[in-house]
């Protein structure tokens, strides 16, 4: 048995709520949007086939099953090979580089979520400067919401680990990002060396430059008795002894305040231009993100996806709680974890740092004081003002 379908005749009958609006609203399905569609084709049909493209294509199912398959669920694969907000990711990194004209600078992976809106200057300021200032206020917050804590100036190492997991797993993420979207040939993407001088300039490293850091990573590592992998145990008092050598080394011999990995982004382009080849994956249903966003849409996604990534985040932590024979911690990260208070301060920490979004969903159309209500791929949202 077969049956022809067109799209919008496909997308009426096996589609879902946000399918059917996107249609409506853009003539089309995205290519995540196309493919979410025909899983829920094959469901009822054995199989399918897809003759033009875009708007026009006409889908052919072929073999009508005899009773409805149970979609299949890898949510037990916990996200293995998906990143966290992948597509929200995806269409940031290439909003921004639309909105910039395709001519960005290299930036630090640090200064590339910076710039997407994914953090702000509350944390690089922790980074970079004082993080005494934070910690008062966040003992004084947890304070307030927990009887059983007792606050100490190791407290400090709390948020050190926070800054460092935090940062670490969101700057890995938008680093598979750029090597995802170069893979699809959506962008063009190369990662360099940089360097900050002692006079706060930032320059590209020369080979020779990059050569004479390793060399003294190396010798230092073995002066103090250490393996590359044991650099993330920072409360070892040889890990700092080396930092503090290193530091000093690069400022004698390089000139350099510290190093790291530029990376350089570039839309890929054609002889109708930048916008023109993007149609052309989108009409092929090679897009697995949004472009030309508008400000506002820009701004949403930007939320949602901090509000996946911290909910992600707090869920990792809450796992970590449970490993209380972990080397690497320091004993005041070790006493929170046996007293169930780690993680409760991340979830502070969490929102202390604004990584958590602005947005609430909404169950209904109710309006509420003092909130402005959006909509995003059929879902509501309220942003708190």
């Amino acid at each position: 048995m077969e049956q022809v379908f067109t799209l919008e005749a496909l997308v009426k009958k096996y589609g879902s709520k946000a399918q059917k609006e996107s249609l409506k609203k853009n003539g089309n399905l995205s290519g995540k949007e196309f493919i979410l569609l025909m899983k829920s084709v094959e469901t009822v049909w054995e199989s399918y086939k897809v003759e033009g493209r875009g708007s026009k294509r006409i889908i052919t199912c072929i073999g009508k099953r005899p009773k409805k398959l149970e979609p299949v669920d890898n949510r037990s694969k916990n996200g293995q090979g998906q990143l966290v907000g992948e597509f929200e990711l995806n269409s940031l990194v290439v909003n921004y580089l639309i909105q910039n004209d395709n001519n960005v600078r290299p930036m630090s992976a640090t200064k590339w979520i910076t710039e997407l809106g994914i953090i702000d200057r509350r944390l690089t300021g922790a980074i970079y400067s004082d993080k005494g200032i934070h910690l008062e206020k966040l003992q004084v917050q947890f304070s307030m919401i927990n009887k059983d804590y007792n606050k100490d100036e190791s407290d400090i190492d709390m948020l050190d680990d926070f800054l460092e997991v935090y940062l670490k797993h969101v700057k890995s993420s938008i680093v598979s990002v750029f090597n995802k979207l170069a893979k699809a040939k959506v962008i063009i993407h190369q990662k360099v060396v940089w360097g900050c001088t002692s006079k706060n300039r930032h320059r590209k490293l020369s080979r020779q430059e990059v050569k004479s850091i390793a060399e003294i990573r190396r010798i230092l590592l073995n002066t103090h008795g250490l393996k590359g992998r044991d650099l993330f145990k920072t409360n070892m008092k040889e890990v700092k002894a080396f930092k503090k050598d290193f530091g000093k080394q690069l400022n004698e011999e390089l000139n350099l305040k510290y190093y790291y990995d530029a990376h350089f982004c570039v839309l890929q382009d054609s002889d109708l231009g930048v916008l023109d080849y993007l149609n052309k994956l989108h009409e092929k249903g090679e897009l697995d993100f949004a472009y030309s966003l508008t400000e506002e849409n820009a701004f949403i996604m930007t939320q949602i996806y901090k509000d996946m990534q911290s909910k992600h985040s707090l869920e990792l932590a809450k796992g970590r709680e449970k490993n209380i024979s972990n080397n690497s911690d320091s004993n005041r990260v070790k006493c929170l974890k046996i007293m169930k208070q780690y993680a409760p301060v991340w979830e502070l920490l969490l929102k202390y740092f604004r990584c958590t979004s602005c947005l609430k969903s909404r169950p209904s159309n109710i309006e509420s004081f003092g909130t402005v209500i959006k909509n995003y791929d059929g879902v509501e949202f309220e942003i708190t003002k």
